[in-house]
């Protein structure tokens, strides 16, 4: 008796080893993967799981195979749905995220930022000293240790993005000042504001001298693309520094 054959584009019908049939009998679009998108069009995403949102942004990276459990393996190895997002691309390919896929969700926080802020009539303005501090101290620090910001400011200075970064070691600093101004160039920015966030207030002094190399190379090559640098704040525990103000001159 012929053997019944199994449909030739679903891999994940193949017997696994010892004859022992798949967990799952069905990962293309006929399966899961087709009910998935069938929800998400009948009642929409909010009703989704954080574990099923990441789920369908890796089946563009993942063609043909279940993606539920490295969704779950994700969140579960960098501690919360958003911290995926937040992660550099090399740690999530590490974690076993398809190259393409690790790029696109690198951007999410951007979009999200973009859609978060609005239009420019709701864009925070940081033109001063008391709403930048206030912006700072309030929106940014939110979580513990030291963090990395980099403000991307309109003509008006009101804010375009916020975005998290790693500060550069001493031999980076060239290659990260080009991805700065990249990226300042890819949204439309005229001005910059950088800051790190102290989670102690003695640590303030240490750190802004720690950042005044990177902060130079800004200052150098910035004016190039006709971006200005307005400032460097280390802030903390309700205190706060300024590069500006501690250099004299700018």
């Amino acid at each position: 008796m012929a053997k019944a054959k199994m449909p030739p584009d679903d891999p994940s019908a193949t017997p696994a080893a010892g004859g022992v049939a798949p967990a799952f009998t069905s990962t293309g679009p006929a399966g899961h993967r087709k009910r998935m998108r069938q929800r998400v069009l009948t009642h929409g995403a909010a009703g989704l799981a954080d574990y099923e949102l990441l789920e369908m942004l890796l089946f563009y990276g993942i063609p043909r195979r279940d993606t539920k459990p490295l969704a779950k393996s994700l969140i579960n190895q960098f501690g919360s749905f958003a911290a995926v997002f937040e992660s550099p691309v090399e740690q999530m390919r590490a974690a076993g995220m398809p190259s393409t896929t690790a790029t696109l969700c690198a951007h999410v926080p951007v979009v999200a930022n973009c859609l978060v802020q609005g239009s420019s009539a709701n864009r925070p303005y940081l033109g001063d000293w008391d709403s930048l501090v206030r912006y700072c101290s309030t929106v940014l620090q939110r979580a513990e240790g030291v963090q990395s910001y980099m403000l991307f400011l309109d003509s008006r200075n009101s804010l375009l993005v916020a975005e998290p970064f790693i500060w550069p070691e001493e031999a980076q600093i060239e290659q990260m000042t080009a991805r700065l101004l990249q990226r300042a160039l890819e949204v439309q920015a005229c001005a910059l504001v950088t800051v790190c966030l102290a989670e102690q207030e003695q640590d303030l002094p240490d750190l802004l001298q720690g950042c005044l190399p990177f902060i130079s190379a800004v200052r150098k090559a910035a004016p190039l693309l006709a971006i200005t640098l307005h400032d460097h704040l280390i802030i903390g525990q309700g205190k706060w520094l300024s590069a500006r103000q501690k250099a004299g001159e700018w």
